[in-house]
């Protein structure tokens, strides 16, 4: 798959939007106390605001499962939520194409993910998004929305990535979903004067050696006579992840890219060890699990 990214001014048309979530709290001594929490987000549309208001629930009753799991019961119990447009009128009832198939996607992939209670914290983190974690990591990353995605589909991908492909570049992306990180990917592009065809690289890092196979290589022309080959793939595998858990903690690497008849041996600059790693940090702090 080959990505653009191109750049683009856009006006935005967002809407705020109320979410009220109705809950239900045990009493210090006994009995329990019915609340509501309210919290004003925003979105594109009114289909978009009650699919994000959804979501809201549906993590609520995701960490009190995970704090039952954990701590053996849970403080608050969500009940129900309502979502309103900004003029007041209720869209908690609202209908539209694929509700029921949307509300289901959200659901699954809400409940796939990891506890939202870490082990060793107890409860002091009922929330598996790292909030702090997030807003230090964004600014190495630029992002593009896909306008006609109901479900808000985004890219992420870091900064420092090449812009295009015909450049030498290795690096991690993923996209999100409802804000909901998924499809984590790794890229590696291969630019020189002279084909290689390469469809295996060998991987020393920190003198420990590694291997990857793509599955599938794509190659393309031009600049004169240059060449690029690059592959872009799902990262799925327990020795997928192995190895970028490698890259992201190492102190130095290179690659060596297998052809058909020669290799070519590159060096993985600093930057783009750095990149990986925080590719990694940037998915899991969005609550991805890897």
């Amino acid at each position: 798959m080959l990505l653009f990214i191109i750049s683009v001014t856009v006006i935005s048309c967002k809407k705020d939007y109320k979410y009220v979530e109705q809950i239900q709290r045990e009493r210090s001594i006994a009995g329990v106390d019915r609340e509501e929490k309210e919290e004003i987000f925003q979105a594109d549309n009114d289909t978009l605001a009650y699919l994000e208001a959804f979501q809201k629930f549906i993590i609520s009753k995701k960490v009190e499962m995970d704090m039952k799991k954990s701590l053996g019961s849970s403080s608050s119990i969500p009940l129900s939520f309502s979502v309103y447009d900004e003029k007041g009128n209720e869209l908690t009832y609202i209908d539209f194409p694929n509700k029921e198939k949307r509300e289901s996607e959200i659901t699954e992939r809400v409940f796939s993910l990891s506890s939202s209670i870490p082990k060793s914290t107890g409860a002091d983190n009922v929330n598996n998004i790292d909030s702090l974690k997030v807003n230090e990591l964004k600014v190495y990353f630029k992002q593009k929305k896909d306008e006609f995605s109901p479900e808000g589909k985004t890219w992420i991908q870091p900064k420092s990535s090449p812009p295009y492909t015909n450049q030498n570049g290795i690096y991690c992306y993923f996209q999100t979903e409802n804000n909901i990180p998924s499809n984590l990917r790794f890229r590696v592009q291969y630019y020189s004067d002279e084909w290689l065809f390469f469809n295996k690289i060998q991987f020393s890092i920190d003198g420990k050696a590694y291997e990857y196979i793509p599955l599938n290589t794509e190659t393309d022309s031009g600049d004169g006579g240059h060449i690029w080959e690059w592959f872009d793939e799902n990262v799925s595998t327990n020795n997928d992840k192995e190895l970028l858990r490698a890259l992201a903690n190492a102190k130095s690497a290179k690659m060596k890219f297998i052809g058909r008849q020669y290799y070519n041996i590159k060096n993985i600059t600093k930057e783009q060890l750095i990149g990986i790693k925080r590719t990694i940090d940037y998915y899991k702090a969005l609550g991805g699990s890897f």
